[in-house]
């Protein structure tokens, strides 16, 4: 995975005010979390942040962390974004080794044109994003996941689910992440007679209520 890189310096006080300060400077606030350490409130460059999330719009996107001439690997922790600009408001990020193994949600992919859909069906994609656990030097980007051969009313589990060699889903119970959905055409619709078998006993029925519904014929008069 490429590491970003994005230079920080310390902050010397938080709250809501320090971070609105922070901003109106031209910086982001934000905090490095590093396990066994206390929280370090940081200003970031708000244009290397930007820069960042121009090249990808991945929320794994493993940062080289540049703060007091050493660099840090981190992954982000949290994101604020402002709800109408989405700009950037607040980030944390928590300090990371390349070998050492993390737990994050990635977005799946699925791969190739289901039986299904050919036949009709729609693919339907139940959970977007699978949490698992690999490297924090070798997280994937997507997780793909092979389609073609899910027919109409099939589902893929999470169990199905084939990641990449030192990567794991992680799950607690089984669940469904994607199916196809549509009508089977080649299933009988439950309490419809077959087209063969009702032409006959309509046939059969009309004779009987002619005859029914007739007058009888009178007795020609002696002359």
């Amino acid at each position: 995975m490429e590491a970003h890189v994005v230079t920080a310096s310390a902050r010397a006080s938080t709250g809501k005010g320090a971070a609105r300060k922070s901003r109106k400077s031209g910086s982001t606030p934000g905090v490095l979390y590093r396990a066994g350490e206390a929280a370090r409130p940081l200003n970031f460059s708000v244009a290397e942040l930007a820069g960042v999330y121009r090249k990808t719009s991945d929320p794994n996107t493993l940062l080289t962390v540049k703060l007091d001439g050493v660099d840090r690997l981190c992954l982000i922790r949290e994101i604020q974004r402002h709800p109408v600009s989405r700009r950037v408001e607040h980030i944390d990020f928590y300090e990371v080794e390349p070998s050492s193994v993390v737990q994050v949600d990635v977005a799946i992919n699925p791969v190739g044109r289901a039986a299904g859909t050919r036949a009709g069906g729609l693919l339907r994609v139940i959970k977007r994003t699978l949490s698992v656990t690999a490297p924090a030097g070798n997280i994937p980007r997507v997780l793909d996941i092979d389609v073609t051969n899910v027919e109409v009313g099939q589902f893929i589990r999470a169990s199905d689910v084939v990641a990449p060699t030192g990567v794991s889903v992680v799950f607690k119970r089984d669940f469904n992440v994607l199916t196809v959905e549509g009508k089977r055409t080649d299933m009988p619709v439950p309490g419809a007679a077959p087209a063969a078998a009702a032409a006959p006993a309509a046939g059969k029925a009309a004779p009987a209520a002619a005859a029914k519904a007739a007058p009888a014929a009178k007795p020609a008069a002696k002359k």
